[in-house]
């Protein structure tokens, strides 16, 4: 007494055997094979607009930084132009000798911490700005 198997035994004698049957049976249906690739395409279509969805927004990010690095470089590029003003004004300082440098000292002590030379009046205009 033999067995019979029924089933086929591999994956590749399925389909041939269920192609058989379905050829025996009549046109096989192509619509599942179709809605298959439609949405395959589908999902490849999404990832393609989400990718450059991503793209754009990060390229307007970007631009965005490099504005505001640009700003601040500008800001910086002039706090070492008055940096650099303020240090040849004391290295023209230090220069000073003599009579140049009592003189110097002078001004200051009037004009910044408001001293007086000896015999000297100060007269404050308190009707503004004549």
């Amino acid at each position: 007494m033999a067995l019979k198997n029924n089933k086929p035994a591999t994956k590749k004698a399925q389909a041939t055997g269920a192609s058989k049957a379905a050829s025996a049976e009549g046109p096989q249906e192509v619509a599942p094979v179709k809605k298959k690739r439609k949405w395959r395409y589908l999902l490849l279509y999404a990832a393609a607009i989400g990718f450059a969805f991503y793209a754009v927004i990060t390229i307007i990010n970007q631009n965005v930084r490099i504005a505001e690095k640009r700003a601040e470089l500008s800001e910086l590029q002039q706090q070492i132009n008055v940096v650099e003003i303020q240090s040849n004004y004391i290295e023209k300082v230090r220069g000073y000798t003599g009579q140049e440098l009592s003189d110097y000292m002078e001004k200051i002590a009037k004009e910044e911490l408001g001293y007086v030379g000896e015999g000297e009046r100060i007269f404050i205009n308190v009707a503004g700005d004549q």
